[in-house]
C-alpha cells in the first residue's frame, strides 16, 4: 500500500496512540494500564484541524499483541496512516505480510518497567530479524542508560532503529555527561533516527518546555535527515496537565527554526521512513 502524499501540507504526527471505542475494540483482562477511550476519529479530526496530512498510530502497550484496532484504523485511513506494532519473534509470516499490506512499517520494543519491559536482548534481536525481509524500522522507547544498553545490542545489526521521545533523557541534566554522549554516538551512525516528542516527558510537563529544547536541538543537530516528530496524543501516562497539540507543532517549528528544516522533519523525513 503506497502512501497517499496529496494532502495539502503533507505534515507528518508520527506518533500517537488509539484506544477504543471499548464496544468495539475492547482491552484485554488486566492491562498494564487503562486508558480512557481515544479512538481514531478523535485524532483524524485533531489532525484536520491541525493541517496534518498523514500519522503513525504506534500500538499502545495496553492492547499487547491484539493489533484489531490499529489495522482497522489503518483500513479506513486509505494509505494515508502508517501503524508500528508490537510482536514476538515467534509471529507467524502470514501475519507478518497482512501486516505489512495493511500499512504497518515497524515495531516498538518497550524498554519502560511499567510496560513491561526491559527486553530480552536476545529476543529483540530475534524480532528484528523477523521484521528485516520487510525493510520495517524498530522503535526504542525507553529512559537514556536503557537506551544505551539496546543499542549496544541492536545497531550492529544495520536494521533502522527510531529513538522515541527523545530517549526518556532527564533535560534538566543537559547534554554534558557520558550516557547523552553515548546516544549522540550512536544517532551519527546512518541508521539511527530521533523522534522529538515528548519534550513534555523530559521535562515533568513544566510549559514552555525550555529544558527541553537545548537537549532537542542538539539531537536535531545531530542528525538532521533523520528526526521526525509527533503528537504522542492523547498522552498516556502523565501526572501533569495534558499537552495542547496545536502548541507541540507550534513547538517543534520553532526549535526548526528554517523552513528547509522544518519540511525536513515534518514532511520529508517521515515520508521517507514511512514509504
Amino acid at each position: 500500500m503506497q502512501v497517499d502524499t496529496t494532502g495539502a501540507s503533507g505534515i507528518w504526527d508520527c506518533h500517537f496512540h488509539i484506544f477504543g471505542p471499548y464496544a468495539r475494540f475492547p482491552l484485554p483482562p488486566d492491562p498494564i494500564y487503562a486508558p480512557p477511550a481515544a479512538p481514531f476519529s478523535e485524532i483524524r479530526a485533531l489532525h484536520a484541524a491541525l493541517g496534518i496530512a498523514h500519522g503513525v498510530i504506534v500500538q499502545g502497550a495496553c492492547y499487547g499483541d491484539d493489533h484489531d484496532a490499529l489495522l482497522a484504523a489503518l483500513d479506513d485511513s486509505h494509505g494515508t496512516y502508517r501503524g508500528i506494532a508490537t510482536i514476538d519473534p515467534e509471529i507467524d509470516e502470514a501475519r507478518l505480510a497482512d501486516m505489512h499490506a495493511r500499512g504497518v512499517r515497524g515495531i516498538r520494543l518497550g524498554l519502560m518497567s511499567h510496560l513491561g519491559g526491559p527486553a530480552d536482548p536476545g529476543r529483540m534481536r530475534a524480532v528484528l530479524e523477523r521484521i528485516r525481509p520487510y525493510g520495517w524500522h524498530a522503535l526504542l522507547h525507553g529512559q537514556l542508560p536503557d537506551v544505551v544498553n539496546a543499542l549496544w545490542a541492536l545497531a550492529p545489526l544495520n536494521i533502522p532503529l527510531v529513538i522515541d521521545h527523545m530517549a526518556r533523557v532527564n533535560a534538566s541534566d543537559g547534554i554534558s555527561y557520558p550516557a547523552f554522549a553515548a546516544l549522540e554516538e550512536f544517532l551519527a551512525l546512518p541508521h539511527l533516527w530521533i523522534k522529538l516528542s515528548g519534550p513534555d516527558r523530559i521535562t515533568d510537563g513544566i510549559v514552555p518546555y525550555p529544558a527541553a529544547v537545548r537537549v532537542a536541538r542538539r539531537l536535531l543537530d545531530i542528525a538532521p535527515a533523520r528526526a521526525i516528530w509527533g503528537t504522542d496524543w492523547p498522552h498516556p501516562n502523565i501526572q501533569y496537565p495534558r499537552p495542547n497539540e496545536s502548541w507541540l507543532l507550534a513547538w517543534i517549528r520553532a526549535l526548526c527554526g528554517d523552513a528547509a528544516t522544518t519540511d525536513a522533519v515534518l514532511v520529508n523525513n517521515p515520508a521517507r521512513l514511512y514509504a
